[in-house]
């Protein structure tokens, strides 16, 4: 990942998948690393922790991932800094816990927006600028990584709207990779089962509050994930090492997804 340019969305938070990521491809030595949230106050201390521990550009930046303009703007951004794009981590998500009897429009099409739209727009723009060459990157190229969900691709995983949400992440990733044949843009999506995250916390809380027990009867492994287990995952995607992967869901759960009929919070209407 020498001298490549990355943009990561939801960074901001420092127990997230965002930031472990970021964190975990400055490792590889890439160029510069444009790290992006709606909320940006930690971002900053992202940005600067990538310059002094790994030498490498840490640029942070205030980006709605369901903003077309926002998403647009950063990219031309890199491409008018950097003259190249590598990789984008399309990470942004939220998680609403209505289940299918109080779901309601509003928060159904929020959910659809800032979990699929996002992964969308953030696959449109950064595609065209992998396809972009310049002196700094003479042949067209990239990798696109989009954060789904095992509840993306089994029942009983998650909130009714968040299911769909990341069942839509999983096709778009499917259908992209079709779509940009020929380009050698490779398009993925990790797939996690729970993981310790500030996002995932107040689901944490409700199974803890039903058993105490909750992590050891979710997972063969008797434990939530860390962010560092889809971090190193994600950065696997983004190098060259995973070259001949394309279009592919690869679940990051523990087990879950394959042993577990149903998460007790998720699993009544």
């Amino acid at each position: 990942m020498e001298n490549y340019v990355v943009i990561i969305t939801g960074a901001n938070s420092s127990s997230g998948i965002g930031w472990a990521t970021a964190m975990e491809m400055a490792k590889k030595q890439p160029k510069a690393i444009y790290v992006t949230d709606i909320r940006d106050d930690q971002l900053p201390i992202l940005a600067k922790k990538l310059q002094t521990d790994y030498n490498v550009d840490g640029i942070a930046r205030k980006v709605d991932a369901s903003s077309e303009d926002d998403v647009k703007a950063v990219v031309d951004e890199a491409l008018a800094t950097y003259g190249r794009l590598d990789v984008f981590f399309a990470n942004a998500g939220i998680c609403l816990l209505n289940q299918l009897h109080n779901e309601t429009k509003t928060n159904f099409l929020k959910t659809m927006e800032v979990n699929a739209w996002s992964v969308l727009t953030a696959i449109q723009h950064a595609s065209a600028a992998m396809e972009k060459t310049s002196e700094a990157k003479p042949k067209s190229g990239g990798s696109i990584i989009a954060n789904a969900s095992i509840a993306g691709i089994r029942s009983g995983a998650g909130p009714i709207s968040y299911s769909a949400s990341k069942a839509a992440v999983v096709s778009l990733v499917q259908s992209s990779a079709w779509r940009l044949k020929g380009k050698n843009i490779r398009v993925n999506t990790v797939c996690p089962g729970f993981i310790a995250t500030d996002l995932t916390q107040p689901a944490i809380n409700a199974l803890n509050d039903m058993n105490p027990q909750a992590a050891l009867d979710q997972n063969p492994l008797e434990r939530f994930g860390e962010p560092i287990e889809i971090a190193t995952t994600v950065t696997f995607l983004a190098s060259s090492e995973s070259s001949f992967i394309n279009g592919q869901d690869i679940r990051i759960d523990g087990g879950f997804g394959r042993s577990y009929r149903h998460v007790p919070l998720f699993g009544d209407a």
